[in-house]
């Protein structure tokens, strides 16, 4: 009989804990508020958020070329009732590579490189390996230079990194160190053959642009398109390192969130990395999507838009066993749709129209954006965590499931997590 009421007392015990785990995991309700956006999406985000388990979300939904809706929810750092506004800051990751290509395409135009400049017309007194001489910035961008960045990370071999991780020195001369290491390593394909996704590529590039101009990247970046563009908000660097309590902290994963305020290293920018509200993010996309503005006003050439939102040749993925691993794993994925242009992802529809998207992720944020050129339609997502892609992609189903009386909102077809990052 006691061994009876010691089990039923232990299992009882069990099931306490388990629930007092459960609740300890669960993620509170946040308040809906007047600085939350709007409340119709706000409210849907919401419940998206607590059913994914994420600290905070900001999500906009683009229809016919104008921002239709917009909203954020959530906490700024996991546990805490400091909830995030619609005007706070998230990092997008390698969602950020578009700015680098919209850049570099600026500067184009601008007449300070051509997009068939190779590395060595920048940098004729710098060693480099021989097969890196001919490499061009538009290789680079479209991720089609042949070079393989280490595949578990996307950057340098970690021997050759660790020093720059904690360099304490001004990140052009970081990047330009990072430059001349990875330069001196052969890349395994000759150039513009298959396309392999390649961060170190991006950094590369933004360095070419600092030294064709003479300018830190940053600098160039908030000069050329951040204001411009009227992102006054938009910059690098992670939010809450420089204002821990009115922007939303990072998030890591290990059982429980843990708060960060730092993200990658600064340096790092050309790969993406941008902190931007999600208002300023959409009217960034918006940009890309309306190429019928006021001449006056066009900060790019409709044909140079184009050319960044277009594969620049036939070459296709090529990542090895890992590829052909989620190409088996995600059986709806047909390779030969899925491109890369120069800082977008691609995918061809059958009346031959390219989607457009990217998925960014740091080491403590998670963002995508869905866009169709054709329609002016999109659905941007980002969360203070870093998660795995499958969460984005069932919000933006459930975001497109929601306004589909209003528009046919677009969600390119990429793997949901892993290699593109």
């Amino acid at each position: 009989m006691h061994k009876i009421k010691e089990r039923s007392v232990l299992t009882y015990l069990i099931l306490l804990f388990f629930w007092l785990y459960l609740l300890g995991c669960a993620t509170a309700p946040a308040p809906i508020t007047d600085k939350s956006g709007d409340s119709d999406l706000a409210q849907l985000l919401e419940a998206i958020r607590q059913e994914e388990n994420l600290p905070a979300m900001a999500a906009s939904v683009i229809i016919d070329g104008h921002i239709y809706t917009k909203a954020a929810v959530g906490a700024r750092k996991y546990g805490t009732e400091n909830w995030v506004t619609i005007d706070d800051k998230f990092l997008i990751g390698s969602c950020g590579k578009t700015f680098t290509a919209t850049l570099a395409a600026i500067l184009i135009e601008e007449g300070f490189l051509e997009w068939n400049t190779t590395v060595q017309d920048v940098f004729p007194e710098t060693e480099m390996h021989p097969k890196w001489e001919n490499i061009t910035i538009q290789q680079l961008l479209s991720n089609r230079s042949g070079y393989v960045d280490d595949q578990n990370s996307h950057i340098l071999p970690s021997e050759e990194l660790e020093d720059l991780w904690n360099l304490n020195s001004p990140s052009e001369d970081i990047r330009f160190i990072y430059l001349k290491r990875a330069i001196n390593h052969k890349p395994i394909h000759p150039p513009d053959k298959v396309i392999i996704y390649a961060n170190s590529g991006f950094l590369i590039a933004g360095a070419m642009l600092e030294k064709a101009t003479k300018k830190a990247f940053e600098k160039l970046m908030e000069e050329k398109l951040f204001l411009p563009l009227g992102l006054k908000g938009a910059g690098y660097g992670s939010p809450a390192a420089k204002d821990p309590i009115l922007q939303p902290h990072g998030h890591s994963k290990n059982g429980s969130y843990v708060p960060v305020s730092q993200d990658l290293p600064d340096f790092i920018a050309p790969m993406g990395n941008v902190a931007i509200s999600i208002g300023d993010w959409s009217e960034f996309i918006l940009f890309h999507l309306n190429d019928h503005r006021d001449p006056k006003t066009r900060l790019l050439e409709s044909s140079t838009l184009r050319k960044l939102q277009t594969p620049p040749n036939s070459a296709h993925w090529n990542y090895g066993e890992s590829y052909n691993w989620y190409l088996k794993t995600f059986d709806d994925l047909d390779a030969t749709t899925l491109n890369y242009a120069l800082g977008w992802f691609t995918e061809k529809k059958n009346d031959g129209n390219f989607l457009i998207g990217h998925k960014g992720q740091g080491s403590s944020f998670t963002a995508v954006v869905h866009a169709d050129p054709k329609t002016e339609n999109a659905i941007l997502l980002m969360t203070n965590a870093k998660v795995d892609h499958i969460h984005l992609l069932r919000a933006a189903e459930a975001i497109k499931k929601h306004y589909a009386l209003q528009a046919k909102l677009p969600i390119v077809n990429m793997p949901t997590y892993g290699v593109w990052r």
